[in-house]
């Protein structure tokens, strides 16, 4: 079982990293260089009290939409990635990687979604609600893009669409074993009367179905608020929600003792993230050095953490969404309703060498695989400064230590002697030890070598 009793020692550098990797997209030595002497408590504190810089959202998101042709539609699609990776390369907020389970648990697609607007909408609901999984139920039930993603907007008394009803106990909040096909029947009756008016969902009753419904056991004229209401009353609904946050910050396979302990959380704080986070992200459990690794990173993990571990965050939005489809996780577009699988999902044969010439490449300065150079969205180059990043590490001029330190910032386990001594081989390029001088013209390169050599490894796709 979970051991989640807060954790009363002092931050090291290991652990400030091992925090910023599981809560943020930006994991640098700086950030946990900042950390690092706090307890857990002050340093989560921290994290979720640091100010938010405003988001608003694109221009053309507050008009009505005048969508005539897929030529349109594809260009906001475009702007809407844009718009969003904009913000994730600039934010250091644990809110970012807590939105994108969301995105990844309530999913819609623009494509199906087709209106850019709404899901520019969708986005801006998640971001305000992100530390309230009540309030993310009860508002994605009229949400415009979701109710054209799974037709809740054609779903009327005589006529009810059982496709939200289906999704939302599935995949939103119980989880297959935990309601019955007659509670979907019912659930999608209490669901009719939506429609999309504008930018948004309007609920008219004149058009739902208001006669009497038993779900999950309770009988009544329930409407959509009721169903709501009746499924987070579920211990079921504390599970599926707590595998979701152990998933996500913790380990992949949590066990039903650890399950049923942050579902006890869920319940007792009546469903608030920041609660329950702050509980495990300050745990012992959550510190335990075996779990270290335990999660693989998301390409947007993986792309946005190096980009901000080697101050390139400048770096195109265009290109960055293109990496990331490339992946496998192209921005508003999971594969299916059940979102993108993740962790050992994000490695196969043909992705895993696609993430080390990511990686590779980006230290040079180049794009995937290709001799065309990184640039912003302007055309302008961007190339990450590694004499800069080693130089922030303690003991710059140090060969044995640079190494070590190195390896620490990018990999969430420490590396073994025999993997110390290939590295610092293949940073020294054939020099001696004593050579090593960051300030020297050579060090450019044998910097890239030492980085090129650690991102190729299978470790640093863990976190």
């Amino acid at each position: 079982m979970a051991d989640l009793r807060q954790r009363s020692a002092v931050l090291t550098l290991e652990d400030a990293l091992h925090l910023l990797r599981r809560t943020t997209l930006h994991p640098t030595y700086a950030r946990a260089a900042a950390l690092v002497g706090k307890t857990p408590a002050a340093a989560v504190t921290a994290l979720f009290d640091a100010p938010e810089a405003p988001f608003p959202s694109p221009s053309w998101a507050s008009q009505t939409p005048n969508i005539t042709n897929f030529n349109d539609a594809y260009r906001l699609w475009v702007e809407l990635q844009v718009w969003w990776l904009d913000r994730v390369m600039a934010s250091p907020s644990p809110r970012e990687r807590l939105i994108m389970l969301w995105h990844n648990t309530f999913t819609s697609d623009y494509l199906n979604v087709y209106i850019a607007h709404w899901m520019v909408g969708q986005h801006q609901m998640l971001r305000a609600n992100a530390y309230s999984y009540a309030d993310i139920a009860s508002k994605i039930v009229g949400d415009a893009a979701m109710l054209r993603y799974l037709n809740g907007d054609q779903s009327v008394k005589g006529r009810a669409n059982e496709n939200f009803a289906r999704e939302w106990f599935e995949l939103f909040s119980l989880g297959v074993g935990n309601y019955t096909e007659r509670d979907v029947l019912e659930a999608a009756r209490a669901f009719t009367g939506w429609r999309i008016t504008g930018l948004t969902g309007s609920y008219n009753r004149q058009l739902a179905d208001l006669g009497e419904k038993t779900i999950l056991g309770q009988t009544g004229n329930w409407e959509w608020q009721d169903v709501i209401r009746i499924t987070l009353e579920q211990p079921a609904c504390n599970r599926f929600v707590a595998r979701k946050l152990l998933r996500n910050y913790v380990e992949p396979d949590p066990s039903p003792e650890s399950i049923d302990a942050v579902g006890a959380l869920l319940k007792t704080a009546n469903y608030n993230i920041r609660t329950v986070l702050t509980a495990l992200l300050t745990s012992e459990y959550f510190f335990d050095a075996k779990l270290r690794g335990a999660l693989i990173k998301s390409p947007l993990e993986l792309v946005v953490g190096l980009s901000s571990m080697l101050g390139a965050t400048s770096v195109s939005r265009v290109y960055t969404g293109q990496v990331m489809a490339r992946l496998t996780q192209e921005p508003f577009y999971p594969p299916t309703v059940e979102g993108w699988k993740g962790h050992h999902a994000w490695i196969t044969s043909s992705t895993f060498p696609q993430r080390q010439r990511f990686g590779e490449s980006f230290v040079d300065g180049r794009q995937i695989g290709s001799s065309s150079k990184l640039t912003d969205d302007a055309g302008k180059a961007v190339v990450p400064d590694v004499i800069a990043f080693l130089k922030q590490l303690p003991d710059a001029n140090d060969a044995e230590k640079i190494v070590t330190n190195v390896a620490a910032v990018l990999l969430p386990m420490p590396i073994t002697k025999q993997q110390h001594e290939v590295l610092l081989e293949i940073m020294l390029a054939g020099a001696q030890k004593y050579e090593w001088d960051v300030n020297a013209p050579s060090a450019v390169q044998r910097a890239r070598f030492l980085i090129q050599a650690i991102v190729r490894m299978p470790e640093f796709q863990l976190m």
